[in-house]
């Protein structure tokens, strides 16, 4: 039995049904179901088949948003879900058709290059996987595959960034003459229910720069990134390289332990569209999973990078059938992010700061104060403000003096406090950040009294 089923054998079960009695009245979507009326914001295109080329054929021509215009004389980059060595048909990986269809489709509307992206601890699995055919798939060799993982990294800034101001990301991502489509697989995910076309972007950033080998293969590889808040980082992977088109492989999906023990689907269905939130709450609500226990999407509609509900979704094309996955069998709390009030404050002349935070259901939860850095991953403690305890639902809200836990003044500089919480002892932990500011002296700064909002 591997290292997570043990701990899942070990763990208490939070029910689907004491759940969705928890969340109360945020899931009125699972009842109305998508919108198909012309009135609404945002198109998605489902396609129905067997097929994963004819399948995504069949979706992008029925969002009818293709950016073919965009994409002649210009470089495409597809970045498939490839997280493990394994085919398609397990429900882990994406289908190499699907890409195959992006591939012909840029080609089509006149693309310098199309380039298939993926990176891994121990390399891209491109061969395990079944993409190397694209090695010599266009004889003007306008296809290629790259491994980002030999590629250049830039420190590039995080627009309004939720648990980063910056992010190592391969500049070949960031030229202006790139047009950038994730492929994504529809699976759930252990750690945040469903892992689609947002979360797909957590393959970017290089992995040695946010490795924190543990002996835990659950936290190695790209698990600093998880320990500032992993719905909020991906959030701000989306606002550094924003995706301008999106595909979601359900062909064969996955449910159940996902993103790789899970059980493989038969969905015989590709998701496409222009937004990547309203491509990722259509595959949420064929899956009959719930719109908020998704978290950084609800992040992502309030910074207006998509919709918020699925009545602002138009669905066109084939049928959009509902299956329900099983869910994951550990899901840990949801937390909503610490506000921190006020965000700069000066503890040597007595000032102190409020730091409040939300838990969807009863957990336990701790809460400290912690150095962070934008160029490792590493995490210092510098306060806790209270070890494990047992929390109920709701609020909390501590304060802060500015001390560290041998009682002295810390000096000026930023700082991060981060919330943790688990149903149990053994059960998966989530994680989430909030940045202020200790100043040596009083001052005034209203404007980033908001940040992180």
């Amino acid at each position: 039995m591997t290292q997570r089923g043990n701990q899942n054998a070990r763990t208490p079960r939070i029910t689907r049904r004491r759940f969705l009695q928890l969340l109360g009245g945020g899931l009125a979507w699972l009842a109305a179901g998508p919108r198909r009326t012309s009135a609404a914001t945002y198109r998605v295109g489902v396609g129905k088949s067997a097929n994963p080329y004819a399948a995504t054929r069949r979706a992008v021509d029925a969002c009818g948003e293709w950016p073919a215009g965009a994409i002649t004389h210009r470089k495409v980059i597809i970045k498939p879900n490839l997280v493990m060595p394994m085919t398609a048909e397990t429900g882990v990986t994406t289908d190499p058709q699907v890409v195959r269809a992006l591939v012909d489709l840029a080609l089509e509307a006149g693309a310098a290059q199309a380039l298939i992206v993926e990176s891994g601890s121990q390399g891209a699995n491109f061969s395990a996987c079944g993409y190397d055919f694209f090695n010599d798939y266009d004889p003007d060799g306008r296809v290629a595959l790259v491994d980002l993982s030999g590629e250049p990294a830039v420190l590039a800034w995080v627009p309004g960034g939720m648990a980063y101001t910056q992010l190592y990301m391969p500049e070949l991502l960031l030229a202006d003459d790139v047009v950038f489509i994730s492929a994504a697989k529809l699976k759930t995910h252990f750690h945040r229910h469903a892992t689609l076309t947002m979360k797909n972007l957590m393959g970017l950033p290089p992995v040695e720069r946010y490795s924190v080998p543990s002996g835990d293969w659950r936290e190695d590889w790209r698990f600093g990134i998880h320990y500032r808040g992993l719905s909020q980082a991906i959030v701000d992977l989306n606002l550094v390289r924003p995706i301008d088109f999106a595909v979601v492989d359900g062909v064969i999906g996955m449910e159940g332990d996902g993103p790789t023990e899970g059980t493989p689907v038969e969905l015989d269905m590709a998701v496409a569209g222009r937004n990547p939130v309203a491509v990722d709450r259509v595959c949420l609500w064929a899956a009959a999973l719930p719109q908020i226990g998704v978290q950084h999407l609800t992040y992502a509609a309030r910074k207006g990078l998509g919709p918020a509900y699925m009545r602002d979704i138009s669905v066109v094309g084939d049928p959009l059938m509902l299956h329900r996955f099983a869910w994951p069998s550990d899901l840990p709390p949801i937390i909503e992010y610490p506000r921190v009030v006020p965000y700069a404050f000066a503890p040597g002349i007595g000032q102190q700061t409020s730091v409040t935070y939300w838990v969807n259901l009863p957990c336990q939860t701790r809460v400290e104060i912690v150095r962070t850095s934008e160029v490792s991953p590493e995490v210092t403690l510098i306060r806790t403000l209270h070890d494990w305890v047992d929390r109920p639902a709701g609020t909390e809200t501590l304060m802060w003096d500015g001390r560290d836990d041998g009682g002295q003044v810390v000096p000026p500089g930023r700082y991060t406090v981060r919330v943790q919480a688990r149903y149990s002892d053994e059960g998966t932990v989530s994680y989430a950040t909030g940045r202020m500011w200790v100043v040596g002296h009083r001052i005034f700064l209203p404007m980033l009294s908001k940040a992180g909002e």
